[in-house]
Formats: C-alpha cells, structure tokens, sequence
C-alpha cells in the first residue's frame, strides 16, 4: 500500500512539472477528428486515464480468474479433507 502510494505522488508531481515546463497548448488530431489547441496537461491526463481503465480492466479479469481457481482448489482440499464414508455394503459390493 505504501509503495502505491508513493508511485502515486511521484506520477502527480511528474505531471505538475510537465504541466508547468509546458503550458503551450498543442493541436491534436485523431483519425478525422481534430482539436486545434488543447492544452497539454489534458491530453496527458486523458492518456493517462486510458491507460489506468485499461489495465484496470484487465488486471480485474486476472483477479477474477485467480479466485475462480483459488475456489475449485478450496473445494478439491475440502472433498479431500473429509472423504465420502464407505459402508459395509460398499465394501462387500466392491470385493
């Protein structure tokens, strides 16, 4: 928790000091779309957006593999644990 924290404060200050080394806006084209001055600072931010609902996303759909894995296991140490009881005519039936 405290290391996310830190990598936290040092991507805010990383954009504090791009935002005041560069406050010249900057014009932005996408396929056919096009903003003629926007500033600097937002196009950072929407990317780096991006980039966290991204790996969001897909960080979230490991996440959910792994307790769907981590549930089957707890199930199989449980069946394990306590072994269906065998009775005597299970017994003779099996020789």
């Amino acid at each position: 928790m405290r290391f996310q924290l830190i990598v936290m404060l040092l991507v805010a200050l990383i954009l504090i000091l791009v935002t005041v080394q560069n406050p010249n806006p900057v014009s932005l084209q996408f396929l056919s779309w096009e903003a003629p001055q926007v500033p600097q600072i937002i196009v950072i931010l929407i990317s780096l957006m991006a980039g966290v609902i991204v790996s969001s996303v897909l960080s979230l759909r490991t996440q959910w593999k792994l307790k769907e894995r981590i549930r089957r296991l707890t199930d199989e140490l449980e069946d394990l644990k306590h072994p269906p009881s065998v009775s005597e005519e299970d017994e003779i039936l099996k020789d």
